[in-house]
């Protein structure tokens, strides 16, 4: 979870208010926090939220302090000053780092809590929300600095020299991923590409090479800077607007006059940022009063969503009817009605909360599902076969390539955190073989199985998508053979009260002629079959191995 550092002082004159170290420990439940350790003036604060970034510096804190202890409620009010300047995006981005916001902040007055701040969110939100800047990059410059309209482009690596923060000399971009701290901490981030984004000012001094270093000439804000650029880099716009959005308000907040900029790209299409958008929802009532066990009346939904810093369109009249929210677009967390709840709850205090004890006791069972499940292992480790439990994500070389299928539609990470582990699985064989690829100086013969969930593509369910529980089983060794195979998924399924069929079939996975599918009725369970000698070579594996796996039953 993120932790912030914040001086007590500073957040009680953002506040408007004074705290004791106990009162701050109490009211930390609105702002999803709570005190770590307190060093005089001095606090550590951990949020326990990583989907909200607006919360990882002291002014996000007193922005929702102030809206519990004071009239300042509803969506934050922040207005911004119409553009006088101007940045202008290379189609040369497009493909390496496309998307790019930026706001001016006229007449900050920044003291040494104000930059530490401004620095920590800097880094949290970059490091977080923007995964290692991967997602979102922030660069702050000395707006004074800089000749406008500033250019966004890319360039080659050896084509540009600047000197870089800190680094104390004139460097090539490539030089800087090599020699310079930054570069080689996020240099993996444009290495793959030909071309390494950069922003140039109007003559045509290097402003920052985004996402690893801003220059030594525009990119070192100090307590003396009055005016400050923010720009924002990243691979989707929504994520870019968020993190500027944060950022603008804790300066709005510090007293900076926010003024837009235009975003201007090579098709001459202008936007301009920030805008501080607003989005709606519907709650339902009903809903209000079951979470909160009890009936909510229209003043208190309304009073509640004020200090959760939400607006109020309307409360419709019957108890069936709903609360009609409007919202901050920076919340990128609000996904569901249950989410705006939740904001309610928190407003309203769980420490608040009544608890209600149940009138009358249960006996808790297992569901049918896990009973089921706990006989299936043990008919199965009853056969001497030993469980194995992978993981869910996998990748597409697994699953398809190495098993001598064709790439079908599967689900997919967007952003996954290596390339090992971009999809989920749709069948588990996959895994049992890749475990067995990994054990070859293990004796045979090996007996494995999996009862596992597998998720597969389904445009009838809400979410696109459907679970299900799968057994399989592998043996390898070099006397393994279809019968003993066939004879054992024949003594689990029969243990149900049920008798399978086998009808030959051909899969690409499976040597042919050695295949078969699996069927109750005329309903198609599963597979069986020899892996192919091509699987094995693919996953150098040097003795036979035959595997089923079918659909729980």
């Amino acid at each position: 979870m993120p932790t912030i550092d914040i001086h007590k002082q500073d957040l009680e004159e953002l506040v408007g208010r004074k705290f004791t170290v106990a009162e701050l420990e109490e009211v930390a439940q609105y702002f999803k926090g709570e005190v770590e350790y307190v060093d005089g003036h001095n606090i550590k604060l951990e949020i326990k939220s990583t989907d909200r970034p607006d919360l990882w510096n002291v002014e996000g804190v007193a922005r929702v302090l102030r809206a519990q202890f004071s009239k300042n409620q509803g969506i934050p009010k922040y207005k911004a000053k119409s553009p006088k300047m101007t940045i202008n995006v290379s189609k040369k981005v497009k493909g390496i780092r496309p998307y790019i916001a930026a706001a001016v902040i006229r007449n900050i007055k920044l003291d040494n809590f104000s930059l530490k701040q401004l620095i920590q969110a800097q880094e949290k939100i970059a490091g977080t929300f923007g995964r290692k800047r991967k997602e979102v990059a922030i660069g702050i410059f000395n707006l004074d600095r800089l000749t406008t309209p500033l250019l966004y482009t890319a360039e080659k690596p050896d084509k540009i020299q600047f000197e870089p923060l800190d680094g104390g000399k004139d460097m090539t971009m490539s030089e800087i991923i090599e020699i310079h701290p930054k570069g080689r901490e996020f240099g993996h981030l444009v290495k793959p590409f030909a071309h390494y984004p950069i922003i140039i000012d109007a003559d045509n001094k290097v402003v920052s090479m985004p996402p690893i270093i801003n220059s030594e000439h525009s990119g070192k804000v100090t307590t003396r800077s009055k005016n400050i650029l923010i720009e924002v880099t990243g691979l989707e716009m929504r994520y870019v607007e968020t993190a500027l959005d944060i950022l603008a308000m804790s300066l709005a907040d510090r007293g900076g006059i926010i003024e837009q900029v235009n975003i201007s790209d090579a098709k001459g299409n202008t936007i301009v940022t920030p805008t501080f958008g607003v989005k709606e929802m519907s709650v339902s009532k009903s809903l209000i009063d079951r979470t909160f066990g009890r009936h909510v009346s229209d003043p208190e939904i309304k009073s509640l969503l004020l200090k959760s810093r939400h607006d109020v369109d309307h409360i419709d009249k019957t108890s069936s009817g709903h609360a009609h929210v409007k919202y901050s677009s920076y919340r990128q967390d609000i996904m569901h009605p249950m989410d705006i709840i939740e904001d309610m709850l928190i407003a309203y205090g769980y420490n608040n909360i009544e608890p209600i004890y149940p009138i009358m006791s249960t006996q808790g069972e297992l569901s049918q599902e896990t009973d089921r499940n706990r006989r299936i292992r043990e008919l199965m480790i009853g056969t001497r076969a030993q469980e194995i439990s992978t993981f869910m994500l996998t990748n597409k070389n697994n699953l398809f390539r190495k098993m001598n299928l064709t790439e079908d539609n599967i689900v997919e990470i967007i952003n996954p955190i290596s390339l090992n582990w971009s999809t989920l699985r749709n069948w588990l064989t996959p895994s049992l073989i890749e475990f067995l690829s990994k054990n070859t100086k293990v004796d045979y013969p090996q007996r494995i199985f999996e009862l596992g969930q597998v998720v597969n593509l389904n445009k009838r369910s809400e979410t696109g998508t459907v679970d299900e529980y799968k057994l399989a089983y592998a043996e390898a060794g070099s006397k393994v053979n279809f019968t003993r195979a066939k004879s054992i998924l024949q003594s689990i399924v029969r243990a149900t009260g049920k008798s399978p069929t086998f009808i030959a079939r051909d899969y690409p996975s499976f040597i042919p002629g050695r295949s078969a599918e699996v069927k109750l009725g005329e309903k198609s369970i599963g597979i069986i079959g020899e892996i192919h000698p091509l699987v094995l070579n693919n996953w150098k594996i040097e003795v036979p191995v035959v595997c089923w796996e079918i659909k729980t039953i």
